[in-house]
């Protein structure tokens, strides 16, 4: 069942697990909300101009008395499975990191989830792609719920899909595919990814066919660093802009992740010769099977 909103719309059970909808539509307009999709199997989608906006960062005071920690700023949190959003842009108003820190826009746990045609604003960790990191999971117990720390393996899908941060700003431990993507860098330096993959998990990130641009064209911007120790991105056929800097990686200060990282690359368009030596430049046909055989397991 479908139901069509607007802002002075209730949307306070649209999106529990009893919800009787699978498709809720927005108006175009501007809604200030704080969202967790509960309910599996459900397409969010909007009007040309749909904005859902929400201002909560790190250090801001919950209502617990603690800071929000970075994993309570979202604006959207998707919990739930087979989620699908297309068409909506979902930002977090604190902007800019240098003045709020972690805010986050877009918290996805729930698995196969598909996210089209949007556009994702924020600063710094913009998009998180669960599940935490294993050492976090402990950490945060009895401060998250436990239903968000079961560590369990997310697939997700960005396609034609904007995305715009500074520091880590697409950031976690999903099998996540962007394709067709528009990553774009807002401030003056920092890191387009930070992923934190299991050992165990086989694939991570895949940035395939993406537009990798920004706002200042000065070279001061990282492919990627990682976060936890096998952290996995591959970077294929994609158009690097200049603000990227010849090494392209970093190792996050901790040298030994140089040996655990998984790291690629295929950019036959642009010089390669200066980028960190762990990071592994693929052939033309080893990117192809890379390809192949991500979307294998996507897909699975």
């Amino acid at each position: 069942m479908k139901i069509e909103i607007n802002e002075n719309t209730d949307i306070t059970r649209l999106f529990e697990e009893d919800s009787p909808y699978s498709h809720i539509h927005f108006k175009k307009g501007l809604y200030k909300h704080k969202i967790i999709v509960k309910k599996d199997g459900i397409t969010i989608s909007g009007e040309d101009g749909v904005i859902i906006s929400n201002n909560d960062h790190y250090h801001k005071i919950h209502s617990d008395n603690k800071e929000y920690n970075t994993f309570r700023t979202y604006t959207m949190k998707i919990i739930a499975n087979d989620v699908t959003i297309e068409n909506i842009t979902i930002e977090n108003a604190c902007r800019p990191s240098s003045k709020y820190g972690q805010a986050v826009a877009l918290h996805v746990l729930g698995n196969n989830f598909t996210c089209k045609n949007c556009q994702l604003i924020g600063a710094q960790d913009t998009l998180f792609t669960g599940p935490l990191p294993k050492n976090l999971l402990i950490k945060y117990k009895n401060f998250l719920p436990d239903s968000e720390l079961t560590g369990a393996l997310s697939k997700q899908r960005y396609i034609n899909t904007e995305i715009y941060g500074d520091v880590d700003f697409i950031f976690g431990g999903a099998t996540a595919y962007f394709y067709d993507c528009k990553i774009v860098c807002v401030s003056n330096g920092g890191y387009v990814c930070a992923p934190s993959h299991y050992q165990e998990l086989k694939y991570g990130y895949l940035f395939h066919n993406c537009n990798i641009e920004s706002l200042n064209p000065e070279p001061n911007y990282y492919l990627a660093r990682p976060w936890r120790d096998y952290g996995s991105v591959a970077f294929i056929n994609c158009n690097i802009g200049n603000h990227i800097l010849p090494i392209g990686f970093n190792d996050w200060g901790i040298p030994n992740r140089q040996k655990t990282c998984r790291f690629y690359e295929y950019s036959p368009n642009i010089d390669t010769n200066d980028r960190a030596s762990y990071a592994k430049q693929l052939s033309k046909k080893e990117a192809h099977e890379y390809i192949e055989e991500f979307l294998k397991y996507l897909n699975e």
